[in-house]
């Protein structure tokens, strides 16, 4: 049986222009994506003047603080993320705080997950002992997580000046809040 090349042309192109118009057509939404290049919209250079710009839409809501941050809310009230400026240059933004659990690092981490995750998506690089919490610094990202310390054991619990190993960070214990920097 022998094909005729003309119907295997229009076949190939058929698919072709169907591969293109699919993929062309799924965009994926970035706008809760935390990466090391971009959190949504905000990029390295974005200047705190042009948050507004960015964030005018119809479901956004920017204020500003007395202190220099600006807060976003989504239409109806839910706290999206805090962006903080430098002390030193107010028009340079230094560190972005999460409040809602759709924001997700590249690896997948968000509000919703604990330290088993953080310790399968990224490398501890330094766990910092504070009074009421701990911050998990990682290898791989300016991103750093913070852990209530009601979560661990009362021997470090109570303790701000013991080192504190990963092992002793239980791998259930939730993500209280979580933040980004980039780096100057």
């Amino acid at each position: 049986m022998k094909t005729d090349p003309i119907l295997m042309n229009r076949i190939y192109i058929t698919l072709l222009i169907l591969t293109v118009c699919i993929t062309s057509c799924s965009t994926k939404d970035t706008s809760f994506s935390v990466t090391n290049e971009a959190v949504g919209p905000v990029i390295k250079t974005t200047k705190t003047s042009e948050l507004k710009a960015l964030f005018k839409g119809p479901t956004d809501s920017l204020v500003k603080t007395d202190s220099d941050n600006y807060v976003l809310f989504e239409k109806g009230g839910t706290k999206l993320m805090k962006l903080s400026a430098k002390k030193e240059d107010k028009e340079i933004i230094d560190h972005i705080q999460f409040f809602d659990d759709r924001y997700t690092t590249q690896n997948g981490i968000s509000l919703k997950s604990t330290f088993k995750d953080i310790q399968a998506a990224y490398t501890v690089k330094k766990i910092s002992n504070m009074i009421d919490f701990i911050i998990v610094s990682v290898e791989e990202s300016e991103i750093y997580f913070i852990i209530d310390k009601k979560h661990l054991s009362s021997e470090v619990r109570f303790s701000t000046s013991s080192r504190l190993e990963p092992i002793q960070v239980p791998g259930e214990a939730p993500i209280k809040h979580f933040m980004f920097s980039w780096p100057l």
